[in-house]
Formats: structure tokens, C-alpha cells, sequence
């Protein structure tokens, strides 16, 4: 979904073998992320095996995110290609991130993935990014959002909610 009618970019380019490239409706790729019980876990809070999602649900999930906002695909540099390893959308309320091939986790690809999407928010003159649910077992999502600058505004049960403010002291810089 376009913002105030700006087109979304094709390619997002954040370092030579890291880039963002627009969902294009091949949701198929993600079905096995999705799948996956850590994704899940970290991602919708489940962890019941009889739980875990099958196409129709990520089908619907990647229609939703592409109507409510920018969606992308975080796709890395390998043997020459890129290839995607997850996903990303940017949207105000609750800007979903998730690196669904697990030898990508943990290595900071994340927070440089919210690092352009927090630069991409500004050029379209978006006032917050807020309602980041984050499980308070997600240590690792926990401070990627604080190393970027948002703020906890908020813990309702295992869900903590982040916010960043990015026309007032909201730098988004990484610490």
C-alpha cells in the first residue's frame, strides 16, 4: 500500500549483500518460515505444534501486510544471488519483522533491516512507529528495538509494546 500515494520502491538497498525487495505475492517462499517453531514462537506467541500455520494463513498474512503497508522481502547476497530470508513491512502500528532461515538470526541483520525501514518511515513523513509487540521472552527483538531507539510504553501479560517517536528525539540511530 502506498503512502499518501508515493509508490513503493522496488529495491531498498541497505550494504552490498543485504537488500529489501517489494513483496510480489509469492508467499509460497515464506511458507516454510512460517512453519518454523521458533518464527512462530517469537512471532505469534504460539508454540503448540498443532498450531503452526499452513499456506491459506500466510497467504492471508502477506495479503493483510501488503494492503496495511509496505511490504518486503529481506533478501541476502548468496553465490552471486540474492535470495530471500525474511520479512519485513513498514506500517505505523506495529512494524512486523521476521528472519525466517535461522542461520540468519542473531547476527544483526535485523536491526539494520529496521534501521532502513525507521529511514524509509521518515522520507514518507511518518510522525511514530508504534504498538511493537515484543514477547518478553524475545530478548534478542527487545534489544534491537531499544538499540534503535524505541522506548517500552507498555506490558500487557508477555507482550511488551514499543514506540518511536521519530519528529521528536526519536533518532532511531543505533547504540
Amino acid at each position: 500500500m502506498p503512502y499518501r500515494d508515493v509508490i513503493q520502491p522496488e529495491i531498498l538497498s541497505i550494504e552490498p549483500a543485504l537488500r529489501l525487495r517489494k513483496y510480489d505475492g509469492n508467499f509460497e517462499i515464506a511458507v516454510p518460515w512460517y512453519q518454523d517453531p521458533v518464527v512462530y514462537y517469537n512471532s505469534e506467541g504460539i508454540e503448540d505444534p498443532e498450531k503452526i500455520p499452513g499456506r491459506d494463513y500466510v497467504q492471508g498474512m502477506y495479503q493483510y501486510l501488503s494492503e496495511h503497508g509496505e511490504c518486503y522481502w529481506i533478501e541476502v547476497l548468496e553465490d552471486g544471488a540474492f535470495v530471500p530470508i525474511g520479512d519485513v513491512t513498514l506500517k505505523e502500528e506495529n512494524p512486523p519483522i521476521a528472519i525466517g532461515v535461522g542461520k540468519y538470526r542473531g547476527i544483526g541483520i535485523g536491526t539494520k533491516v529496521m534501521q532502513a525501514i525507521i529511514n524509509r518511515a521518515r522520507e514518507l513523513g511518518i510522525p511514530k512507529l508504534y504498538g511493537s509487540k515484543v514477547y518478553t521472552y524475545n530478548i534478542v527483538s527487545q534489544k534491537m528495538h531499544e538499540s534503535l531507539g524505541f522506548r517500552c510504553v507498555g506490558v500487557n501479560g508477555r507482550e511488551r509494546s514499543y514506540e518511536l517517536d521519530l519528529l521528536e528525539g526519536g533518532s532511531g540511530d543505533i547504540k
